[in-house]
């Protein structure tokens, strides 16, 4: 007899419910914890998510200052957590791939400060950006354990990201522009500070805005599908070329697995909201977006700059392919201090070939798996319907930060750790909804009794007098 008590290492999962089974004579029992395991960590996160995207020292610098309170957020949400773990005697932790190559980076970074030309670049990436990175994505990985929590989460980032679709939308025309005639960014300034960064950001959570709207029914559905909308109205205001490809990628992928059998009807509906969005591009943007494939009809010089710092930027990489030269250090390579605009080059010239690979393994792993669920979930009854359609959506939202990194220097932005941790949450949640109850199956006086606590309750193995096992 099989007997199901090995932890899914590959995807950080910890076994649910009460489990007992007899090994050696003796009783095991994997005891049922409560629902609400780590729910003040998890209130951390979800707090540090919305300063995140608030960015109150940014919005409101008069008030805050240089106060570190997101900072300090996140100091104490780790400290909380892990006093919660020791406090149980719980594993503190779990380590999936993704989790290894994340620490890889960071382990890289501390590695290569002393051979930086500045090693106080890279210390203030690291202090300033990686280091919180790091914890948060951690937490993310250890707390979001239930669909629960998932979907609070992502319904936190939609609003934040729909209120800057907004005020996108405002800017441009209410004349808020530049001489280029682009919006400067959102009004909380910093990581989305920038039109190209913030079209990233808005054409990844895109795909979950569609998500919730086919998971939902009447007035939510036309309220997500509203967020979806002006989402995609803000990327074309945005004149991003980026945010314009990632958005055909994100579109693509959506069509291509959600119109299983109908996709005649779904690439009709493309083609009517495509010609829809034609109608509210701003004139000009057709033009910019051609300069991706002739650098030199662009009128500003800046696909020109681009591409002389990105093939600058291969030949820094090139040089510095096993030892990099530094987070934060490409600009000191490169001309007039300018980033490479693609993050694949910059993480090699930093970090070298195996901070290349690492970064490269981040994405992809949770493609993988993200397929993996898809398949596992299509068709599957309305209690796993929302995993088939966040599979999806994940997908697209990593196909669309793949297009995004191509064009910026985003590797070590929040954009792509979020995405990662979401995808891993919903690996971790799908492992434990496959879980099935088992028969109670008796033998002498021993017996094995396999059942399952409450959905999203978490479980830790407990040693047990030999005997016979019951009910509890």
């Amino acid at each position: 007899m099989s007997l199901r008590t090995q932890e899914d290492n590959s995807s950080g999962i910890e076994r649910q419910g009460s489990l007992r089974c007899i090994r050696d004579g003796r009783i095991f029992e994997r005891r049922q914890l409560p629902s609400n395991q780590d729910s003040l960590a998890f209130a951390g996160v979800y707090l540090f998510t919305l300063l995140l995207h608030v960015r109150p020292n940014d919005l409101v610098p008069g008030l805050v200052g240089s106060f570190p309170l997101i900072k300090i957020v996140a100091i104490l949400t780790t400290l909380i957590y892990f006093a919660s773990r020791l406090n149980g005697n719980r594993k503190l932790m779990s380590y999936p791939l993704e989790m290894k190559m994340v620490g890889l980076i960071a382990v890289l970074a501390i590695l290569f400060i002393p051979v930086a030309t500045s090693p106080q670049d890279s210390l203030d990436v690291l202090s300033d950006t990686f280091l919180k990175i790091v914890l948060i994505f951690a937490l993310m990985l250890n707390v979001i354990g239930t669909s629960e929590r998932l979907r609070s989460l992502l319904k936190l980032v939609l609003i934040c990201e729909t209120a800057f679709a907004i005020d996108a939308i405002r800017s441009f025309y209410a004349g808020e522009v530049d001489v280029s005639n682009r919006i400067r960014g959102a009004f909380v300034g910093g990581i989305f500070g920038n039109a190209n960064d913030l079209a990233t950001s808005l054409i990844m959570y895109l795909p979950l805005a569609v998500a919730f709207a086919l998971t939902n029914k009447g007035i939510l559905r036309l309220i997500y599908v509203a967020c979806a909308v002006l989402m995609g109205v803000a990327v074309l205001i945005s004149f991003s070329r980026a945010g314009f490809i990632g958005f055909i990628v994100a579109g693509g992928v959506l069509l291509w697995k959600l119109g299983r059998g109908k996709r005649v009807t779904w690439a009709a509906s493309a083609v009517l909201l495509g010609g829809l969005l034609i109608l509210l591009m701003p004139s000009g943007y057709g033009a910019r977006v051609f300069t991706i494939f002739r650098p030199e009809a662009d009128p500003t010089g800046s696909a020109q700059q681009r591409q002389m710092v990105l093939q600058h930027g291969v030949l820094v990489a090139a040089r510095h392919a096993v030892i990099g030269i530094g987070m934060g250090n490409f600009h000191i390579y490169s001309f007039r201090e300018l980033r490479a605009h693609n993050s694949w080059v910059e993480i090699t010239a930093e970090l070298g070939v195996v901070g290349l690979l690492a970064y490269a393994t981040l994405i992809i792993a949770p493609l993988r798996s993200l397929r993996r669920i898809e398949l596992e979930t299509l068709g599957a009854k309305q209690t796993q319907s929302e995993t088939y359609y966040f599979s999806v959506a994940l997908q697209a939202m990593l196909a669309a930060y793949i297009v995004g990194n191509s064009f910026t220097s985003i590797q070590y932005y929040w954009f792509l750790y979020y995405a990662v941790a979401y995808a891993v949450a919903l690996r971790k949640i799908h492992g434990l909804e496959q879980m099935e109850p088992m028969p109670e199956i008796w033998s002498g006086s021993a017996g094995v009794l396999w059942f399952h606590g409450a959905k999203g309750s978490l479980s830790e193995p407990v040693l047990l007098r030999s005997g016979p096992s019951t009910n509890s």
